[in-house]
Parts: structure tokens; sequence; C-alpha cells
């Protein structure tokens, strides 16, 4: 079990998140193995979001429409994913949202694919797919800017309230 918390405050979230994580391992009692799976382990959820994103907007331009279910919930996936790992960060404690500790420019790239993958979506919907599902797409695009907008708010806010 890592040093962070005290076990006895641990909500089902984060005993869950620690049984899957394993991390009463004996593995995570020597600090630099600990240090580079961390490092290892970002590398990799990073990996993973730019992979998933980059193979998603090619599949939504190569294949069209009968693909688009299928990357949806493949993003939906990755969404679920990444969402949990910020959460469980945030239930001990550390805000990876914080403005500061993003760098502007290194988001461009990634804007960059996700405005591709979303015209990508656009375009195979216009032809190949029910209204309903066209309409679920806009809906959960929207709810997912808002959340966003909403974090981002949040965090600005935060920001400010330390600064005082």
């Amino acid at each position: 079990m890592t040093r962070s918390t005290n076990p006895a405050r641990q909500d089902a979230f984060v005993r869950a998140a620690r049984f899957v994580g394993d991390f009463g391992n004996p593995f995570y009692d020597e600090e630099r193995q600990r240090d580079v799976w961390n490092e290892a382990s970002a590398f990799g959820l990073q990996l993973l979001l730019w992979g998933v994103l980059v193979a998603s907007t090619v599949t939504v331009w190569t294949v069209g429409g009968p693909a688009v279910p299928y990357v949806a919930g493949v993003l939906t996936l990755l969404a679920m994913v990444c969402g949990l790992t910020v959460g469980y960060a945030a239930r001990l404690g550390v805000d990876v949202t914080q403005p500061q500790r993003m760098l502007r420019l290194r988001l461009l790239p990634y804007l960059l694919v996700v405005l591709a993958l979303a015209a990508g979506f656009v375009h195979s919907s216009r032809h190949d797919l029910s209204p309903s599902f066209g309409i679920g797409l806009a809906v959960g695009t929207a709810l997912a800017l808002g959340a966003a907008a909403l974090a981002a708010r949040r965090a600005s806010r935060q920001t400010a309230d330390a600064s005082l």
C-alpha cells in the first residue's frame, strides 16, 4: 500500500482503485521502482490517449459511417478510463487539471486531432447513420464540451482563490 493516504479514510472508489492497481504489492515498496513505474504508466496513458484518438480519426475518415458506432464505443471507454484516472488523483488531493500544470502549446496538436475527429464524425454521420444516433452524438458532444468548460472554470476559480 502506498504511503500517501490513511487507509482508514479511503472511500469505496479509492479502495477499488487500489485493488485494481495492486498497490499493496511489494513492488511498490522500493521508491525508484515506484517512480519509474509512475512515469511509465503516465507515458502509457498518454500513448493510449493519442493512439486511440489518431486511430479513431483515421477510421472515421477512411471507413465512414459504419465505423462510427464502434469508434464512439472505444472513445467512450477511453474517456471513462481517463476520467477515472483523474478522479482517483483528485480523491487523493492532486488536481491534475490545474491550468499552470498544462503547457498550452502542447494542447494544440491534441485539439487539432480532436477537431479532425469531430469533423470526421459529422462527415460520416451525414450519409450513413440514423438521425437518432446523430442526435445522440450531438448531445453527447455538447455534454462533454460543457463538462470540460465547467472543469476549466472551476480550475481557474481555484487558482484565483489560491493566489489570494
